[in-house]
């Protein structure tokens, strides 16, 4: 038997089966990629801070749809940005307020700027400081050092020729920054932060001190100048009477300050399932205004210069699309995930068939049907002359043989009965027809 032959003999075998084994596998293949991922790792800033109470807010929303979320704490957050794109770190994302580097850009996306979080710059009220470059010499409370909070506050001091001290200067979150400076503990304060009407549970602490009569807050003059140097910071105002109208007026009057952009960062294959559920989160939590920005501005993909994440823009503005509203998040995530990897490659399957059907090709389980006695008698021809030449048959030749006799069993499996019928009534209809019985008169 030439080569050919041997190897039409074996697909006759066996080809069927190595089709389906191949479909078999890329099925399974594409059900198990298309499966939910369920868990979640945001890096956040100092214990404590901010981001730590907003990545924390974040883990409560996705806990109902069977997400866990880890958070692991950086107190130098600037560099968050570093174990974002790092694609051997365990980090998946995290909230970023500083200048993102060009070399990044491509390794991440963003699901949407949260917050605008204002530059609070203060001062103990009995002190002489009337003027941000009166900071200049006295001791300050800042956010740790190489924070994004740190980062920004010591930008904008150096811009007024302040330079940071490491020996007059005190370290903290939030809460410990304004408390250090109200009770005299250092001579200023700068801390981001949220601004009033913000519903993060961490405000409430820190609205309240802002309102400590203890405290002179301090204008940033030039703030529109530090918006045009630094894109992630845009001018703002604290209006009079933000944190207390009666019996004080606090502040007293509207100060000018700077606001930095809050964005949601992480790497660019984080699955859509995720980026769906956590879009929804900020539509909730953050979309209702605050003291610096109105109902409805935020959450925005539009104000960041990192790429978004698909259709994170429109479940921020429309909720949660038609199938996470009707079905559990497992079996919505799936079905997303199977019919925007797979859904095309189907839907051309299934034109295609349509369109040969309605030309008259045969369909393919008749194709496979029709297939079967010419490859079990190619089958059978290549045992018969193994045995011929050989004098024995092989294990393999054994298989295959066993292979025909089934095929041919299952073609016979009530043949004898077909054939009595067929006879049967065969013989009826050759007989003459009986005479019909006529009525007597």
């Amino acid at each position: 038997m030439t080569k050919s032959r041997r190897l039409i003999s074996w697909l006759a075998a066996y080809g069927f089966v190595v089709v389906m084994v191949i479909l078999v596998v890329t099925v399974a293949g594409a059900v198990i990629g298309s499966l939910p991922r369920t868990h979640l790792t945001i890096e956040a800033g100092t214990d404590g801070g901010l981001f730590d109470a907003m990545a924390e807010t974040l883990r409560e929303d996705l806990e109902p749809y069977g997400v866990k979320v880890d958070i692991v704490n950086r107190p130098d957050s600037k560099n968050i940005i570093e174990d974002i794109a790092n694609s051997s770190s365990v980090v998946d994302a995290g909230f970023v307020a500083s200048d993102i580097p060009a070399q990044l850009n491509p390794l991440v996306r963003q699901a949407g700027t949260v917050m605008f979080s204002p530059v609070y710059l203060v001062a103990a009220k009995d002190s002489d400081i009337r003027s941000v470059a009166d900071i200049a010499g006295q001791s300050i409370s800042l956010y740790p050092k190489d924070s994004a909070a740190w980062a920004v506050c010591e930008y904008i001091l150096r811009s007024y020729g302040v330079d940071l001290v490491d020996e007059m200067s005190s370290y903290g979150n939030g809460l410990k920054v304004l408390e250090n400076t109200a009770t005299g503990v250092t001579d200023a304060g700068c801390l981001i932060d949220v601004p009033a009407g913000s519903s993060i549970v961490y405000a409430g602490d820190s609205l309240a001190l802002l309102a400590q009569p203890g405290l002179r807050f301090l204008e940033i003059q030039e703030a529109q100048a530090i918006e045009a140097n630094e894109d992630f910071l845009v001018a703002s105002k604290i209006e009079a009477g933000t944190f207390e109208l009666f019996p004080n007026v606090i502040p007293s009057t509207t100060i000018q300050t700077n606001a930095a952009l809050i964005t949601f960062v992480a790497k660019e294959n984080l699955p859509r399932e995720l980026v769906t559920i956590i879009a929804e989160s900020f539509r909730l939590q953050y979309g209702n205004g605050t003291a610096v920005n109105p109902a409805g501005e935020l959450p925005s993909t539009q104000l960041s210069s990192v790429a978004a994440f698909e259709g994170a823009q429109n479940v921020i503005e429309n909720g949660l699309p038609w199938l996470y509203r009707n079905a559990s998040f497992p079996i919505a995530a799936f079905l997303d995930n199977f019919l925007s990897s797979y859904g095309l490659f189907l839907t051309t399957v299934f034109l295609v068939l349509a369109i040969l059907d309605n030309i008259g090709f045969a369909k393919p389980m008749h194709l496979v049907r029709r297939s079967r006695q010419p490859r079990m008698r190619l089958m059978a021809m290549g045992v018969a002359e193994r045995l011929r030449r050989n004098g024995s048959l092989s294990r393999s030749d054994q298989r295959k043989l066993a292979i025909v006799e089934r095929w041919i069993k299952s073609q016979n499996q009530g043949i004898d009965e077909v054939e009595a019928l067929v006879d049967e009534v065969t013989s009826f209809s050759a007989s003459p027809s009986p005479a019909k019985p006529t009525r007597s008169r």
